[in-house]
């Protein structure tokens, strides 16, 4: 309702079963907005399971360079261009959409975005937007500025290089950079040089909304 494009389902951080990625991404189905799942890990045995789900992608977390990046991706592309396996699922419509046509299409459509948060992942850039099977760069920020050795401080030089860099890798090969915000604030800057593909949190939002109204009600 409030005109997202999608939405991020996290069970990297977040505690979630299968089942209960199956139920939001059903109701994601309901509300007409997409439904990205970050996965655990970027090996992680469930990816293929929250595409069957009904997923339109997958986020991929602590990529450590650009043999793990072609490794992740193909979990979620089917043969020839991955070793995801095909079975009667919900994104298929339990097998009684045509097969080969399903396959095409999520070969094609399907969302691999690819974390870049580690010193390998950083130092391999280039390499990884350069993959067939990427679509989005995204910055963890938390993570890749544990990997500088200066966790929390966004406004030192090496972090700002490091995104300035992601930005600059996926315009070269023609994919999107992607990052998460702490706050809107961070948008404009973000946008003059080259991010197109942001996320916030829930709590963010929540915060965001709740410290705002609570100001409305303070007293002079």
């Amino acid at each position: 309702m409030a005109g997202f494009d999608f939405v991020v389902l996290d069970a990297e951080h977040g505690f979630f079963s299968i089942e209960s990625i199956e139920a939001m991404v059903i109701a994601c189905d309901a509300a007409g907005i997409h439904a990205v799942v970050r996965a655990p890990s970027p090996a992680s045995d469930q990816v293929a399971r929250y595409l069957d789900a009904g997923g339109g992608g997958t986020l991929f977390p602590r990529i450590e360079g650009a043999a793990g990046a072609r490794a992740a991706a193909s979990n979620v592309k089917f043969p020839p261009d991955g070793k995801r396996g095909l079975g009667g699922v919900r994104a298929n419509r339990y097998g009684t959409a045509p097969l080969d046509r399903f396959v095409a299409e999520q070969n094609a459509a399907t969302l691999v975005a690819l974390q870049i948060e580690t010193p390998g992942a950083l130092a391999e850039v280039e390499e990884i937007a350069a993959l067939p099977s990427a679509d989005v760069l995204f910055v963890g920020p938390n993570d890749l500025s544990q990997a500088l050795g200066i966790p929390g401080n966004y406004e030192d030089a090496r972090y700002v290089a490091a995104v300035e860099r992601v930005a600059a890798a996926a315009s070269g090969a023609g994919k999107a950079a992607g990052i998460m915000l702490r706050s809107r604030d961070q948008i404009p800057g973000l946008l003059r040089i080259g991010y197109r593909f942001f996320t916030t949190s829930d709590r963010a939002l929540l915060l965001e909304a709740g410290r705002a109204w609570r100001a409305a009600l303070a007293r002079p």
